[in-house]
């Protein structure tokens, strides 16, 4: 349920992002970029990455968002057959699952002239809640999220992102690659 009201609050608050709100958002000296990115993350894990941010001046960001990953089994042992267990449980690969609430602030660069290209380098604390297939408890942790991404907008309100993601904790560290688009207001006029 916790899910269901984070991604609809977060989808919410960028449809009714508009452009004529943009020019007027704080000064009209300034831009300022509002937008959602939905990713979906591949690499020692896979899973979903979806968050609000909010740049200030085209530099400067904040990102409230919310990921969940979980491993695959990337091996399976010879001889498992569906519906048989060895003696010492050996066979059975354990599913594990890692959700993620973080809030992220960080650095814009424009890599061209008319910011159609951006590099972005965020990080900052999250709260981390492990699932483990074989225990019933759910842990919760402190984590460290980092994640360096290229975006690329292709219109005023729609563009795709790319890039490395790190998330920390006392259990796990994972290492995954995003790909994803973003939805907002995210180029200057």
């Amino acid at each position: 349920m916790k899910r269901l009201i984070v991604f609809s609050i977060l989808t919410l608050g960028t449809i009714t992002v508009s452009a004529q709100f943009a020019n007027n958002w704080l000064n009209n000296q300034n831009k300022h970029l509002l937008y959602t990115n939905f990713d979906l993350m591949m690499g020692t894990n896979t899973g979903g990455n979806v968050g609000m941010n909010f740049v200030y001046n085209c530099k400067y960001s904040v990102q409230v968002g919310y990921s969940s990953d979980s491993n695959k089994p990337a091996q399976f042992v010879q001889g498992f057959k569906s519906g048989t267990i060895s003696e010492t449980g050996a066979s059975i690969i354990q599913a594990k699952m890692m959700e993620n609430y973080d809030i992220m602030i960080g650095r814009h660069f424009d890599l061209s002239s008319k910011g159609a290209l951006r590099f972005i380098v965020q990080g900052g604390p999250g709260m981390s809640i492990l699932h483990d297939s074989s225990e019933p408890e759910k842990d919760r942790e402190f984590s460290i999220m980092i994640n360096t991404k290229i975006e690329f907008p292709i219109i005023d309100m729609l563009g795709f992102t790319a890039g490395p993601t790190l998330v920390m904790n006392q259990e796990r560290q994972n290492l995954t690659f995003c790909v994803g688009f973003i939805y907002g207001i995210i180029s200057e006029y």
